[in-house]
């Protein structure tokens, strides 16, 4: 699709940016294609210029206020310095080649990183330019040994010893002591025995009946409470390019396209619709070119698409269906030209002529315009 475009050179040498108008594609992903009119390597790409067409990456691509600015550098501007004209190809990733025109390449200077041959000579960028004088630093001193550091002798060191304590004896045992601790040790295995019958076999007794009269809090108390089980992590979901880049890759025929968009769109997934669409248009599909028409027609808007309505866009794809012989896409484009709309000017005379290939072919709503316009 022709598109308008202009080169703004930058105040950095070798940089200019690219300004493309009524483009409607995303930034990310965008590669140029350029190619001059001399000899027989005319397409620009990474290594210079070649007889194949190559693709480039710019360095950045910004919407701003309704069209795209390429920002190109040193390694795009510099080889085409000296080039009056060239013609640009602009390629949107999973869609094809999107734009195409011809563009005035302005004079600039260059930043002689590709090509110290075409580096600008004027006087003011080469006084820039200039190595500053080097730098002449003030003579050493002359050298001085440094005195030899005074080395001490090692200290001795002193035997440390741990004074130790003397051990007492250990007293003769009395039989008393004895007596008295087995007392101790038969009161204390009493005690401990008294306090296992009390608390286990009467208690135990205890809990086995009531537990045989109440068998489902028998059953709650046995029963273990079920662990959490964690969260699997969801897949992140696709977007709407790589569903339908994945969908173009199995090379569908252009009928196909047609009836997967109307899925698409049936869906409520007009962005993907439109993607497959244009590329079925692309292929010529006089379908796929009404459906595309549809999404800038103004005077049928589609306002969950998100698209906004141009009324040369959609006059251009109208065309192309009206041109292979489709009385419905004849008789859109009359009305659109009757009444004119979303910048495009009404033109009777192109109106009257859709309407009457459309009413020739027993259109009947293009006879009914065709009176209306007579009126």
């Amino acid at each position: 699709m022709p598109v308008r475009a202009s080169v703004l050179p930058q105040p950095t040498p070798g940089h200019a940016i690219l300004r493309v108008s009524d483009l409607d594609a995303a930034p990310e992903g965008l590669s140029l294609s350029i190619q001059r009119q001399q000899g027989p390597d005319s397409h620009l790409g990474e290594e210079g210029w070649r007889r194949t067409e190559a693709w480039l990456q710019p360095d950045q691509v910004v919407r701003l206020r309704g069209a795209l600015d390429f920002h190109l550098g040193p390694e795009i501007c510099d080889r085409l310095a000296g080039i009056a004209t060239v013609r640009l190809r602009i390629q949107e990733p999973h869609v094809g080649v999107v734009a195409s025109t011809v563009v005035a390449w302005p004079s600039m200077l260059t930043s002689g990183a590709i090509d110290p041959n075409h580096r600008a000579e004027d006087d003011s960028s080469f006084r820039l330019r200039r190595a500053a004088p080097p730098v002449v630093e003030p003579p050493a001193p002359p050298f001085e040994p440094e005195p030899e550091p005074v080395v001490e002798p090692p200290r001795p060191i002193p035997e440390l010893r741990a004074a130790r304590d003397r051990v007492p004896e250990p007293e003769p045992a009395n039989w008393r002591s004895w007596l008295i601790a087995a007392l101790v040790v038969i009161l204390a295995a009493g005690g401990a025995g008294y306090y296992a019958y009390r608390t286990y076999f009467q208690n135990g007794a205890r809990t086995e009946v009531a537990t045989a009269k109440s068998p489902a809090a028998a059953a709650d108390s046995t029963t273990a409470p079920t662990p959490l089980q964690p969260r699997t992590a969801e897949p992140p979901r696709k977007s709407v390019r790589d569903t339908v880049a994945e969908y173009l890759a199995t090379k569908p025929t252009p009928e196909a396209m047609v009836a997967k968009g109307r899925d698409y769109a049936q869906a409520g997934e007009a962005a993907a619709a439109f993607l497959v669409w244009r590329r079925a248009a692309d292929a010529g599909n006089v379908q796929a070119e009404l459906e595309i028409a549809g999404y800038y027609d103004p005077l049928s808007p589609q306002a969950k698409t998100g698209f906004t309505s141009d009324g040369a866009r959609a006059a251009d794809w109208y065309e192309r269906a009206a041109l292979a012989g489709n009385a419905e896409a004849q008789r859109k484009l009359g009305l659109l030209l009757a009444k004119g709309a979303a910048g495009l000017p009404a033109d009777p005379a192109k109106a009257r002529s859709w309407l009457q290939q459309a009413a020739a072919q027993n259109d009947a709503d293009a006879r009914k315009a065709l009176e209306q316009l007579g009126k």
